[in-house]
Parts: C-alpha cells; structure tokens; sequence
C-alpha cells in the first residue's frame, strides 16, 4: 500500500496518542520479553491464555498493508523464531497466531500487532473452534459468494506477483485431498490459497504451506514472509470483493482440541455484525500467575532470536513439451471447472 503524505499526515497524529508507541519509548511500562531495532514483543497483560505474548512493529503503522516491503519482511522474517521461544520457554505443543483488523474484529488499538498464543492439549481454550458447516459456494443469495467474487479473488492475487514464484511447483502428499476437493485461488511452488468447500463464514480463505505440515516455527523466514503477505492480500480482497467490516488472520499450527488434524493452515475470516464469529474473542482479565516469571522464561528463550537477511531465490520451473506448447487457461476457466466438479 501506498502511504501518501496525507496518510503520513494522519499516522504522525495517531502515534502522539498511541500507547503501544508509548511502551515502545519506554514512557509506559510493560512486560518486555523481545526487542530489536524494528520490532517488540511484551506480554499482554490481560492474557488469553499464559504466555501470551504481544509482537509489533516499533514503527506505527495501524493494519498490515501499511508495513513497507522492509519492515514487513524484518517483522515477519523473525516470527518463527520468536514463536519456537515461547513455546519452548511456555513447554508447549504449539503456538497459534491470531490477528485482528477493524474494530469489528476485535482490534483495540491503531497499532498493528499480532498475538501470539502458546497452546497444549486440553487447555480449555475453545474460542478458535472453526465450525465449518456453511457452504462457501452456493446459488442462494442470501450467500454472498459468486463467480463474480471468486473471479475478483483470483485476480488479485495473479495481479499482485512474486518475483521467485514461477510456477506451481508439486503437492505434497498432506495437501492432495485439501487440493482436490476446493476450490484454487492462487497457488505456486510453496504456498496454496484455497477457498474451502465448507466454511465458519462465507467467503472465508485457508492458505496452507507446501514445504511445512504441522508448526509455524519450522518455517523459513522467506517462507514465512511470503505467507503472510498472501494472508494480508487474502484480507484486502475480502474488504473489496465482500465488502467486509473487518477480518480475522488466525494460524493454526499443530494439534489442539480446536484443530484436531493439526496442519498448519492461515485462516481468513471475513467480519460482518452479528456474524457466527462472537465467540472468537477472549474475555480480558488479569492473570492469577506472576507475570514477571512467565517474562523472564521467555526472554531467557528468546535472546538468540535474530533477523537474518534473506538471500534472493530464483526458481526454474521445469516444464514438459505439452505444457510449454498447451494453450492456459484463463481464470474464468480455472474457477468454472472448479465449480463444475465442487457441483458434481
């Protein structure tokens, strides 16, 4: 996104008011567990579940598409590492990502931010139950999902492209039945967007990870960069093609009593009122345990994460004669096949 000298303008105004930009000088007081030259991550104090940390940019910026391709690359580049400490300073199976943009959603502050929440079997934590029982592709209209929609969805995507993605690349074995039975909207040799045949909401979007099944912090951080820069494309298009109030960036990363078969996958959930989303939200509360304990376990897990550059990878895709001779599909193409076989 392109921040013009209005929007500067308008940040500059927000920032003096901003009490994240406030913990980042030090002028509050907070539970600081990780810091950089761009990025910091502090304890909530009115956790969701013990641990849970908080990660931002130092720099002010109030959604992710206002982050420049640098800082983005530098926040997201570091977050598997810092999600492996908190769950090894947390002794837990995983750690989940969750996301909020637009006050409908659940943001609380104009400072973008994301959660981190350390997650084991059988903690009583059920707010990500995802209940897919809605068709995300249907002929009633009080369904707001449309070839229109799904054809705006895909060129998104295909209008905003990748410098080392070429192609398709190959599907691995744990995502060949998730493949086949939705619909593609984008995919290439380490990602795939796919709009699910059955939803929480419609017009919900699942990305999954071609070179990582289970856990978030096995990722790379080119791998985890380009993740979520698809998630925050994902989110842009659900605000323009369904005309959503808000949206929801939730990863699930490994088995938990609400994502049983354990893949890691980026769910985007479009906002609406009233919408069967209200319990995703977590009561806030002060915690019963010490805080400052749970801050030094994870600073003491912490202190070796560092931002690496990440090298330029240039990717040749292998074709066969037929393919390079074939004719491609167009998109309209693509999304009525798709169609055709989610129909039977």
């Amino acid at each position: 996104m392109q921040i013009t000298p209005e929007i500067k303008a308008q940040l500059a105004e927000q920032k003096k008011e901003c009490p994240f930009c406030k913990i980042v000088t030090k002028e509050i007081p907070s539970k600081i567990v990780f810091e950089d030259s761009h990025t910091l991550a502090l304890l909530d104090i009115y956790p969701a579940l013990k641990g849970h940390t908080l990660f931002l940019p130092k720099e002010h910026y109030p959604i992710m598409p206002y982050l420049p391709e640098e800082e983005r690359i530098h926040f997201f580049g570091i977050l598997p590492q810092l999600a492996k400490a908190v769950k090894s300073a947390l002794v837990t199976v995983s750690v989940q990502i969750f996301i909020a943009n637009g006050g409908l959603a659940g943001q609380q502050s104009a400072h973008f931010m994301i959660h981190l929440l350390p997650r084991d079997e059988g903690d009583g934590f059920l707010n990500f139950l995802l209940s897919k029982k809605k068709d995300n592709l249907s002929a009633e209209k009080s369904i707001p999902i449309s070839r229109p929609f799904l054809t705006m969805v895909n060129s998104y995507f295909h209008s905003h492209p990748f410098s080392w993605h070429q192609g398709t690349g190959s599907t691995p074995s744990f995502l060949q039945e998730i493949k086949a039975e939705n619909i593609i909207v984008y995919e290439d040799e380490k990602s795939l967007v796919i709009l699910p045949q059955k939803c929480s909401v419609p017009g919900q979007i699942e990305i999954y990870s071609k070179t990582e099944e289970k856990y978030l912090e096995n990722l790379s951080a080119e791998e985890c960069t380009h993740l979520f820069h698809l998630a925050s494309l994902a989110a842009s298009s659900l605000f323009e093609g369904l005309k959503a109030q808000g949206t929801n960036i939730l990863v699930k990363s490994g088995k938990t009593d609400d994502h049983k078969e354990g893949k890691l996958c980026w769910y985007i959930l479009p906002r609406m009122p009233d919408d069967s989303l209200q319990g995703v939200l977590w009561e806030r509360k002060q915690p019963k345990y010490d805080l400052d304990g749970v801050a030094s376990k994870i600073k003491d897990k912490s202190w070796k994460v560092k931002y690496l550059p990440q090298k330029k990878e240039e990717v040749k895709v292998k074709t066969t004669p037929t393919e390079n001779h074939s004719k491609p599909k167009t998109i309209q193409e693509e999304i009525a096949e798709a169609i055709k076989k989610m129909k039977g």
